[in-house]
């Protein structure tokens, strides 16, 4: 909901959520006859298939997420992929060391953003803006270095870039990036603050979740400006707010009883074990919509209360009054 209309409105939030979370029984109707029609009329029925996931390896973590009441047969395993940074290829450690102790930056709208598909005028306000930093700049760039004018000597271009080795690296002062939940994630393994400019589907929310924990600083790119950018960028490195609530992030995160990885391989073998471990699915799964969702319970105290209010309106009341004064009398 970030960067919409309803930003502040969190019983905007709560309806969406709702209608969300509910409307996904009935989805999976729709979506049968969409995956039936592409690989076969023999696949198994969707909602039969999801009701015996033996076990759920959640990417996911309280602290770069949200608290969540898991089944047992749910494990968060968020920064699987992380490792410490390795050693970078001579070219970019040559490159970063010519920034001396000023450091760099670095920049990266993921896999999905492409910037081939970027309008030339956010080409060349990113241009404008990195040439304006007092920092060298790594910037991920898979398009043809043609469709830049005017590069500047303080920016280097590459189609991949080895980005947790990056992150990990000791000079590095920021991370400008879309918002992608592995890139977020990433970030505070590495504990480096970030600027976020949200593309398109969860990126308003991992960013907003970010900014919240105060380690990034969101800017709209429909509005952004060089000036926006740049005063971004500073901010993060100079205002040490963003580093330390980074690293706090990072310590929560890496304390934990064991890896991500450590964690799926026992719950696996778990699975294997114990014959697809049934015993900690949730009797919920074999629940209707109707029933798991509590309809028919609203339904019957709405029933309920509605007849009281009919017998009372029909006179019920009146004739209870007059019995129990007749008693009285006598």
């Amino acid at each position: 909901m970030d960067g919409s209309p309803f930003r502040s409105c969190r019983s905007c939030d709560k309806l969406v959520n709702t209608v969300t979370t509910s409307s996904t029984t009935p989805a999976m109707t729709v979506l049968q006859a969409v995956v039936r029609r592409h690989l076969g009329s023999d696949i198994p029925n969707l909602l039969d298939m999801s009701r015996n996931v033996s076990f759920i390896l959640q990417n996911g973590h309280a602290v770069l997420s949200y608290p969540r009441a898991n089944l047992p047969n749910v494990a968060e395993i968020a920064c699987i992929h992380c490792k410490p940074a390795g050693p970078l290829p001579q070219d970019l450690e040559d490159f970063i060391a010519g920034a001396g102790e000023s450091g760099f930056i670095y920049v990266s709208m993921g896999s999905s953003v492409k910037v081939a598909n970027m309008p030339d005028r956010l080409r060349q306000l990113l241009v404008q803006s990195f040439a304006r930093l007092p920092y060298r700049v790594l910037w991920k760039y898979e398009a043809n270095a043609s469709m830049l004018n005017d590069l500047p000597s303080n920016v280097m271009l590459g189609r991949w870039l080895p980005q947790q080795d990056i992150l990990g690296h000791r000079k590095l002062r920021a991370f400008v990036t879309h918002g992608g939940l592995l890139s977020m994630f990433e970030t505070v393994y590495h504990g480096v603050p970030v600027v976020t400019m949200p593309v398109f589907c969860d990126h308003d929310a991992n960013a907003a979740k970010a900014e919240r924990d105060g380690y990034a600083i969101v800017l709209e790119l429909e509005t952004l400006t060089s000036d926006q950018l740049v005063r971004a960028i500073h901010r993060a490195i100079h205002d040490p707010k963003y580093r330390n609530d980074a690293r706090y992030r990072q310590m929560l995160l890496k304390d934990q009883r064991n890896t991500p990885l450590e964690t799926a391989i026992y719950w696996t073998e778990y699975v294997i074990r114990h014959n697809g471990a049934y015993h900690l699915q949730s009797p919920a799964r074999n629940l209707t919509f109707f029933t798991y969702y509590g309809l028919d319970m609203i339904c019957f105290f709405l029933a309920a209360g509605y007849l009281a209010r009919y017998l009372l309106k029909r006179g019920v009341r009146p004739q209870i009054i007059r019995q129990l004064t007749k008693e009285k009398v006598h």
